[in-house]
């Protein structure tokens, strides 16, 4: 089936030279949040237990030709949470975006 979307209206989400934090995105829709970051223009952040795991996020971020830093740690902990927050003003200077996309409500 082809997509409705006008690309015009695609424009308006673009996310060009922001910076993400994607939680959870080792693997499912955590990763392919942090892919459609990068493919809309934006360099990200993820951050997840696995090490293993984030490295291909990573390599999905950079295909898209953004870049991409991996945490790789607990973020249930506030420890965990200023180290990855920490890394990103680090290495991007800023965050502009926090998505948590496995969080259940």
């Amino acid at each position: 089936m082809e997509s409705t979307v006008s690309p015009m209206v695609l424009e308006r989400f673009r996310l060009d030279d922001q910076v993400a934090i994607i939680c959870g995105a080792g693997r499912g829709i955590g990763a392919a949040c942090a892919a459609a970051f990068a493919e809309a223009g934006a360099d990200v952040v993820v951050g997840a237990r696995s090490a293993d795991q984030l490295a291909e996020t990573v390599a999905a971020v950079e295909a898209h030709g953004r870049r991409a830093v991996a945490v790789a740690g607990d973020l249930s902990s506030r420890d965990g949470m200023d180290e990855l927050v920490g890394t990103a003003v680090e290495r991007f200077g800023a965050v502009d975006l926090v998505a948590k996309p496995n969080e259940a409500v």
